[in-house]
């Protein structure tokens, strides 16, 4: 596999986000317009019908496991579109990345091609898990009909969401086209929350392998010749760049981050407790569809605990480079360039939920056992 190959993961994400009008090199906002809408519409009556039912306990716990997630998409896509710029800018800078001639060795391009297989893992993995998520939930309701039709209990009209409906869905006409009107819902949240999960893993993953091709430049720094200064002030911007496009990815992220962490937790606990009511019961579609569900959110939250920690090793990893390279045996000037640099990475680049907590594995395993601990309070009310 060549260099120029892993332009791939951009050409990726271009797909997905062009699908919704956020790719922010060339955004449709007409297209963007009329999913936003959509999702606006679905998210409000979502809310309309949480404040109609709030006496009944189980009906806001089940309205809950939607309304979260689908309030959480619509703030990913509404920050995505206001920070297209930024991002954009940081894409430029990724497709400069994506030339052989950037990479000297063959173990710096060996760095670059496993990083591309395992940002294309992740990638995949993610559609995989979101998009028959979001089919399954929908579908629902549908096959359970069916499955009534067929027999002999009593036909329940249910609708795949917990929207408050202004109207009469009694008779099978009205019920069938409301059930086909909130199809294009699907499509939009699921590729919305597809397309923004896919761009961070990219794009901090992309910083990750850039930093570890920075820590091998570094240990490789030759401190004798004339050439040592050039390779300095060579390490020093490429180090800067990188810190500088990280912040820009923490400063559109974080109050995405946010959401996905407390939501997260809520959805978590909410949806492992239907897929064990369901293990008690004959409904296997349900059992499924929650499934599916609650793996796509523990994914979400794993792949940014991942990314997150990935880039604490990588940034640390460059400080260790820094504190072993023979900088006492370079000229003062050579090596105060050096310290500040070492200074600088003494403070590890990190993700976080909204400027206070930083994403780690040890941030994803606080979640799970926060999410149990809720799971445990929930069996006792319900």
């Amino acid at each position: 596999m060549e260099v120029s190959s892993t332009v791939k993961l951009l050409e990726w994400n271009e797909i997905l986000l062009s699908l919704v009008g956020l790719w922010p090199l060339s955004h449709n906002d007409t297209r963007f317009t009329l999913g936003l809408s959509c999702l606006l519409i679905h998210v409000t009556l979502e809310h309309v019908d949480l404040y109609k039912n709030g006496k009944n306990f189980e009906h806001v716990v089940a309205n809950l496991s939607e309304n979260i997630m689908f309030t959480t998409i619509l703030i990913e896509v509404t920050l995505l579109r206001v920070n297209s710029r930024k991002l954009g800018q940081i894409i430029r800078a990724v497709y400069e990345d994506f030339v052989e001639e950037n990479y000297k060795t063959s173990t710096e391009t060996k760095i670059l091609l496993d990083n591309f297989e395992k940002t294309r893992i992740f990638v995949v993995s993610s559609v995989m898990l979101i998009l028959p998520a979001a089919v399954s939930y929908y579908l629902t309701p549908f096959i359970n009909l069916l499955r009534t039709m067929n027999g002999n209990s009593t036909v329940q009209l249910e609708l795949p969401y917990h929207t408050y409906i202004f109207y009469d869905v009694s008779k099978i006409s009205s019920y069938a086209m409301t059930y086909a009107a909130q199809l294009p819902f699907v499509f939009f949240s699921a590729f919305g929350s597809i397309a923004s999960i896919c761009l961070v893993i990219s794009l901090t993953l992309h910083v990750c392998g850039q930093l570890s091709v920075l820590a091998e430049r570094i240990n490789d720094v030759n401190t004798d010749g004339q050439e040592c200064g050039l390779a300095i002030k060579t390490l020093v911007k490429k180090h800067v760049r990188l810190i500088r496009m990280t912040q820009t990815l923490e400063e559109v992220y974080n109050v995405m981050l946010l959401g996905q962490l407390l939501g997260g937790m809520i959805l978590i606990c909410i949806l492992s407790y239907y897929v064990l009511a369901n293990t008690e019961g004959e409904q296997n579609t349900d059992f499924v569809s929650f499934t599916l569900y609650v793996l796509s959110v523990i994914h979400h939250i794993f792949v940014y605990c991942y990314v997150g920690e990935r880039l604490v090793q990588e940034s640390t990893k460059v400080h260790d480079a820094l504190s072993a390279c023979r900088w006492y045996d370079m000229s003062s000037v050579h090596a105060k360039m050096l310290i500040i640099c070492m200074s600088r990475s003494q403070k590890p680049l990190v993700l976080t939920a909204g400027k206070f907590c930083t994403f780690s594995m040890g941030s994803f395993a606080n979640v799970m056992k926060t999410s149990m601990a809720y799971l445990s309070v929930l069996k006792s009310l319900l």
